[in-house]
């Protein structure tokens, strides 16, 4: 197993030397140790004879460093090989790491801010970017290599905030301390407003707080994600609402819990809006080692799913009624909760002006549908060990509805019947159950609930 590290001889990157020597030292790793020639924008054609000079004089200078370094770590006992490369620093050590297939990439950042970065860039950031391998990045401070280059447990702190790049993080450092002693903590970032909105509840900066309900289901769901990806392993579990992008939070939570690393993961792709962790701005704003972990680095787990909680739309027509039995029969042979849902939708009707397609349901409506979903039960579910819970809730549209009910109620799976319409009539009205299937991060069955007639 290889680790690639990057030195440019400055301070920063002597740290991520010191480092990565010390990574590879605890794990039995061996080292890759590059320096990149970067090029000034010259006129070649007119200074053929003198960039050419001037190529071997930088390349020799930098061999003798670098071996020089490659010395001392071979001196600590760990193997190292050595590369002196002309050409675009990010671009170089990206390559390398791709032809040597490294396990690990290191290297150091000036954790510029403001007008500098956007004057100089970031290496660090553009490699973290485009990297298929984790990358671990650090500043020049040497106690940030301390704990490192001991035998003490490492302190990890993972960030997340609930998406396959934070559940990638997290399965990552699993695997880290199943083969090293860590000291292990996540935290778990999120922005009320598109919390609330995903489980369904009302908007916190719109209308009454609600982390009273909104904590408990963040709190749930990031202990069964630990569960899954670490198993046992005692995990310190903290929140920390942002209400902008939120590496300063992140960068403030890490030091607090004694870390000895922050972990983040990158997504595959740039997000096309606001995103709540943003590793560039992680890398600028953390005085500790940041680990970089791209998503597709992490290979998805194709355990085979338990399913024990099925949520069975239905918007109490009956066509979709007839859909209810299937749904029940994903549970047959294993038992468990079905929750039985409906949704009253509200609006809006006029999007301009914001009106409601319908008023919201008084308390005596809302217990009759309810005595309609009970109504709906199979006799025979609770004999297969079936439990049925039954709920009512209200949304602007229906496919949001049913979303934000699977992950409140944390189903395993989605259940919603078809009217099975065709034509101009479903281009019409559109296909809620189709709607749900394209947009739902859990799995969804859709059930016909009687052959279209002719009306059709």
């Amino acid at each position: 197993m290889t680790i690639l590290v990057a030195t440019d001889f400055s301070p920063s990157s002597q740290a991520a030397v010191r480092l990565a020597t010390a990574v590879a030292r605890r794990r039995g790793n061996s080292l890759f140790l590059v320096h990149v020639i970067e090029q000034p924008p010259i006129d070649v054609a007119a200074m053929a004879m003198g960039a050419t000079a001037w190529q071997k004089d930088f390349i020799s200078a930098a061999e003798v460093a670098v071996a020089r370094e490659a010395s001392d770590i071979r001196q600590g006992g760990v193997p190292v090989e050595t590369r002196v490369a002309l050409g675009s620093a990010s671009g170089v050590i990206l390559e390398i790491a791709a032809e040597r297939r490294a396990d690990l990439v290191v290297l150091g950042t000036h954790g510029r801010k403001g007008g500098a970065h956007l004057f100089l860039g970031s290496v660090a950031e553009t490699v973290v970017r485009s990297s298929t391998c984790p990358v671990l990045v650090t500043r020049d401070a040497p106690a940030e290599v301390e704990r490192w280059q001991g035998q003490a447990p490492l302190r990890l702190t993972v960030a997340t905030d609930g998406t396959h790049a934070g559940e990638a993080a997290l399965s990552w450092v699993g695997s880290f301390a199943r083969a090293s002693a860590c000291e292990l903590s996540a935290v778990r970032v999120y922005w009320p407003a598109a919390e609330a909105k995903r489980y369904g509840l009302d908007d916190p900066w719109g209308g009454p707080r609600r982390d009273s309900e909104l904590l408990p289901l963040l709190r749930r769901d990031l202990e069964r994600d630990t569960q899954a990806a670490i198993g046992a392993m005692p995990t310190q579990l903290r929140f920390r609402a942002a209400s902008s992008e939120a590496s300063q939070v992140i960068a403030e939570e890490a030091v607090a819990l004694g870390a000895d690393a922050l972990i983040v993961g990158v997504p595959r792709r740039r997000p096309a809006g606001w995103a709540v962790i943003a590793p560039g701005a992680v890398l600028r704003a953390s005085t500790l080692p940041v680990l970089c972990i791209p998503e597709a680095a992490v290979p998805a787990r194709r355990r085979i799913p338990e399913l024990r909680t099925v949520l069975i739309a239905t918007d109490l027509s009956d066509a979709s009624a007839a859909a209810i039995p299937t749904g029940y029969a994903v549970l047959r042979a294993s038992g468990g909760r079905v929750e039985l849902f409906t949704i009253h939708v509200v609006g809006p009707a006029d999007p301009v002006a914001d009106m409601p397609l319908a008023a919201s349901l008084r308390d005596q409506e809302r217990k009759e549908r309810e005595a309609r979903l009970r109504a709906l039960i199979p006799p025979e579910a609770a004999g297969m060990g079936i439990t049925t819970g039954v709920s009512v809730s209200e949304a602007r549209f229906a496919v949001d509805g049913i979303l934000a009910a699977a992950e409140r109620l944390d189903a395993d799976t989605i259940v919603v019947g078809s009217h099975g319409r065709s034509g101009f009539k479903r281009a019409l009205v559109g296909s809620v159950a189709e709607a749900v299937a394209r947009q739902s991060r859990r799995p969804v069955l859709i059930a016909r609930g009687h052959l279209p007639d002719a009306a059709d």
